[in-house]
């Protein structure tokens, strides 16, 4: 008899251990996750609230932390067509630090692409996407605040629409960086498909 009440007694207790011991490693693993939740979101708001595309954008183009906007406006209005002896509208990329120099970037319409730190000189660069005065074939630059001035780290290449809007995400990905090292996808001019091929772009 007092074997079997022995018995009881050890399993209610060993019992009794392992469910707190499973209690505390499911609250410490809640509170993993939970703490993984929230520093993703105090660091993903930052970024995602952002203007990054558009004809207004954000982003710390002059590197002192802290952000400034970037917006086309047109600054210029032309007459006539431009093919037949007319004058061209004029646009121009102006910063709300006055600090900055405005890029007079000619005719036509155009949107800004916030690309980050390309050359990692701790401040963002920029690309310019622009219309053609006629035909379908755009042209995308990129720019970086070196000295003062606006360089172009990414000379002018062309980008043939054959009528087709290109979105956001087409954009964006146009100028990128791989294993640090800097890129650009554009059209093959072999290729009436014209299937997108990766060039490397050397930075001086």
């Amino acid at each position: 008899m007092n074997k079997i009440i022995c018995f009881t007694i050890v399993s209610f207790l060993a019992f009794s251990c392992n469910t707190k011991n499973n209690n505390e490693i499911a609250t410490s693993s809640t509170v993993k996750i939970d703490t993984a939740k929230s520093e993703t979101k105090s660091i993903q708001p930052e970024k995602t609230n952002r203007i990054l595309i558009g004809h207004k954008i954000e982003g710390d183009f002059d590197g002192n932390g802290k952000d400034e906007f970037a917006i086309i406006t047109q600054t210029k209005q032309g007459e006539g067509n431009p093919v037949e002896d007319g004058t061209p509208d004029e646009y121009t990329i102006s910063f709300s630090n006055k600090k900055l120099k405005p890029i007079i970037i000619g005719c036509c319409e155009a949107q800004l692409i916030n690309e980050g730190d390309l050359n990692q000189d701790g401040k963002d660069d920029f690309s310019v996407y622009q219309a053609p005065m006629n035909g379908t074939v755009y042209e995308m630059t990129t720019y970086s605040l070196q000295n003062s001035n606006w360089k172009q780290i990414v000379e002018t290449f062309l980008i043939p629409t054959a009528h087709k809007e290109l979105n956001n995400e087409e954009l964006q990905k146009r100028v990128f960086l791989e294993n640090n090292t800097l890129y650009i996808f554009k059209e093959d001019p072999n290729d009436e498909n014209y299937k997108l091929i990766k060039k490397k772009i050397e930075l001086n």
